[in-house]
């Protein structure tokens, strides 16, 4: 388990690629778990219910996988999808983790105080970096240049808001 967090946190830092992984789907389905954890637990902090947390989480993650084996498809590069969804997914564990911290400052709460500053500032700076390390899968994954990777990060996390939220009715 250490060295498949050392692998994460390597591949968020941009030192590993998708390919490194073994294309196996009992990793695949353990950082599935993880993710989903994870965005319950990110959930749960930001007060809402762990069964809303845990619809939105499910919603996120299966919006990703169909538009990855969607996209991987078409162009004909299907055999990626493995390794590419469980980066995606193992990167987004551990970065939803890391994001309890900052969340824990209550950046998102009534009262503006100097930590939830603190907090909502590191939450920025953590929604950056999670764009560049899904720039960086994606321009593993699709051949294509980190500032593609990063602008299709960015249209998919605006489309995944809108849909969640519509499907939650704003929450």
């Amino acid at each position: 388990v250490q060295a498949l967090v050392i692998f994460f946190i390597e591949l968020c830092a941009q030192r590993r690629a998708p390919q490194d992984l073994p294309p196996s789907e009992a990793l695949f389905g353990l950082v599935l778990l993880a993710d989903l954890l994870a965005g319950m637990l990110v959930g749960l902090i930001t007060e809402l219910s762990w069964w809303v947390g845990l619809g939105q989480g499910l919603a996120e993650i299966a919006l990703m996988l169909a538009a990855l084996y969607a996209a991987l498809n078409l162009l004909k590069l299907g055999a990626r999808f493995l390794q590419a969804a469980t980066a995606l997914l193992g990167s987004g564990a551990l970065l939803g983790l890391i994001a309890l911290v900052p969340l824990s400052f209550n950046p998102t709460g009534q009262e503006a105080t100097e930590l939830a500053a603190l907090g909502a500032l590191l939450l920025l700076g953590l929604v950056v970096w999670s764009i560049l390390v899904t720039g960086h899968i994606l321009r593993h994954t699709f051949g294509i240049t980190l500032g593609q990777g990063a602008a299709i990060g960015i249209a998919f996390e605006f489309t995944t808001i809108v849909l969640v939220r519509l499907l939650f009715g704003g929450v």
